[in-house]
């Protein structure tokens, strides 16, 4: 195959031309013939505009595909090095930065510890972590940089308008990186990053309608529709942690009552269980936590539960309960082919589904619950790395 040539992303002039750019990199090595077909454009035009990427050492000829009938095609494959960016995932405890290349390649990493800082504190950190990886050898000629963060988000003005981790509401983003590195910058929420990156770069590529639920610290999601992010109006889509399943359950970290994170997150996991030790009841968690009910985590539920534990597994099927009574609300509401259920709770799935799905199957229209499957996935944040990576490279591809 041929040897990839300088590389001059000024070539992607138009929508076709950066159409066929994101096609080869998401499902590369590819055809032009499939190509084609999953774009709807023409195979002349497919050819025409593969020659100039190829030209622009964009994407090159990567090998000879499988016989098929006719001619065995040539495979396109998208140059890893067409661009590196910045990359910072804003998480509970920490920040976690890295350098990181269009094959999804990373050269370098910084992890900064975030536990006891104030919101204005991580934010420094934050620019800090850009600041080292902007500078170090490997950050050189970054085109771009994209940031992780949890609750919702305005992507297009790239405006955090609540994360409940660091305490930000209605903090610019966007605007104060762009101001203070130079470099485009893009933003959007850990949910709907899991989302773009499970369905473009796993096993679900060829799935149309999808919800991927994360239950974490909180319950949040990301909506396949017709093969795109579903956004909606507001760019506000997907914050189904915050549908109310009980209107007497405890007060949610947004201020209502009852919601699907005050419920069956593993926040609310640990306070039903630690309400529970402290009005006496006996529990393998006291043990593992040397009887300090501050101390109690998600891990050390999930261990007792393991082992028998009688009260870590009672308040695991309740929060199993509340989270049946979420994923049905979804299936009616969206009908997908798909929902995927990630996030902490995935450890003890096992130990959870039986509950969940008797309570889906009770409340899903009989229509709806034919045609969709339910399955779990432990990738997380690496999904949700490739999901901020896919949106920078359509932002810098887009923005030549």
């Amino acid at each position: 195959m041929a040897e990839t040539n300088q590389i001059n992303l000024k070539a992607v002039g138009g929508p076709n031309e950066a159409l066929v750019v994101n096609t080869v990199r998401r499902r590369g090595p590819i055809s032009r013939v499939d190509i084609a077909k999953l774009t709807g454009l023409t195979a002349p035009t497919v050819t025409n505009i593969s020659g100039k990427l190829i030209e622009a050492g964009i994407i090159s000829e990567y090998m000879i595909g499988e016989y098929s009938g006719g001619r065995r095609p040539v495979l396109l494959k998208a140059n890893p090095d067409m661009a590196k960016m910045v990359i910072v995932d804003i998480r509970s405890k920490e920040v976690a930065g890295y350098v990181i290349n269009a094959g999804l390649e990373i050269s370098k990493t910084i992890h900064r510890d975030t536990r006891h800082l104030n919101k204005d504190e991580v934010l420094a950190v934050m620019l800090d972590v850009i600041g080292l990886l902007c500078s170090s050898e490997e950050g050189k000629d970054v085109a771009a940089i994209g940031i992780i963060v949890r609750g919702p988000v305005k992507s297009a003005e790239g405006v955090s308008l609540f994360s409940p981790s660091t305490g930000w509401r209605n903090v610019p983003l966007k605007f104060i990186v762009e101001a203070q590195f130079h470099l485009p910058t893009f933003v959007e929420n850990d949910m709907r990053a899991m989302a773009l990156g499970s369905y473009h770069y796993g096993p679900y590529r060829d799935i149309r309608n999808a919800v991927f639920l994360g239950v974490g610290g909180g319950i949040g999601s990301g909506i396949i529709l017709n093969g795109e992010l579903y956004r909606g109006l507001g760019d506000s889509a997907g914050e189904i942690g915050h549908s109310a399943v009980d209107v007497n359950g405890p007060v949610c970290s947004c201020g209502n009552r009852g919601c699907l994170e005050a419920m069956a997150s593993e926040t609310a996991l640990v306070n039903l269980v630690v309400q529970a030790m402290r009005e006496g009841r006996s529990s393998l968690v006291a043990q593992l936590v040397d009887q300090d009910t501050e101390a109690v985590k998600p891990e050390h539920v999930y261990a007792a539960a393991e082992q028998g534990d009688a009260l870590a597994m009672e308040l695991l099927q309740n929060v199993a309960r509340y989270l049946g009574v979420g994923v049905s609300n979804v299936i009616n509401i969206f009908n997908p082919e798909l929902v995927i259920i990630g996030g902490g709770i995935t450890r003890v799935y096992q130990l959870i589904e039986a509950s969940m799905m008797e309570v889906i199957k009770q409340r899903v229209l009989e229509s709806c619950f034919a045609s969709v499957r339910i399955e779990y996935s432990a990738e997380g944040r690496a999904a949700a790395l490739n999901g901020i990576v896919d949106l920078t490279m359509q932002g810098i591809i887009m923005n030549k």
